[in-house]
């Protein structure tokens, strides 16, 4: 069944499901999460610092991933870890994941209080360095 509101400005960011979180957490003990849902602050214009988990808004995934590297290089972080869409086609997938640790998720996931899963495959990608340049940089640090 098609879920109009997956690929709708109005859910552009949707809560990451307890059981995903809850193993992420698990394995690698997160201090610092820039979306939470619901949050009153900006994640683009914080600090980042940490270990890092990120859901990011799938309309601005991009910027959430040079924000996040370009921390990660300062050494600020001490990890990122992003849970998004695996799509392999786009520039920021070449870019920048190809570069972390990749692990796709088998099925579909349920974000938020959906009844069904989302239209796409996700991924989780975990950075622990970062030596690259981050293209086109243009974040608040």
């Amino acid at each position: 069944m098609f879920n109009e509101a997956l690929f709708s400005s109005a859910s552009d960011h949707w809560s990451t499901p307890a059981a995903t979180y809850e193993a992420l957490h698990a394995e690698f003990c997160f201090t610092f999460d820039p979306c939470p849902l619901m949050a009153q602050e900006d994640g683009r214009k914080v600090n980042w610092t940490g270990r890092v988990f990120c859901n990011p808004p799938y309309s601005r995934i991009m910027e959430f991933l040079k924000k996040g590297l370009y921390h990660l290089a300062a050494k600020d972080c001490e990890l990122l870890v992003y849970l998004i869409p695996a799509r392999t086609d786009t520039a920021w997938f070449h870019d920048y994941c190809q570069h972390g640790e990749i692990r796709f998720l088998r099925g579909r996931l349920k974000f938020g209080n959906s009844k069904n899963s989302a239209p796409f495959p996700s991924m989780v990608v975990v950075f622990r360095e970062w030596a690259l340049p981050v293209i086109g940089l243009a974040v608040s640090k």
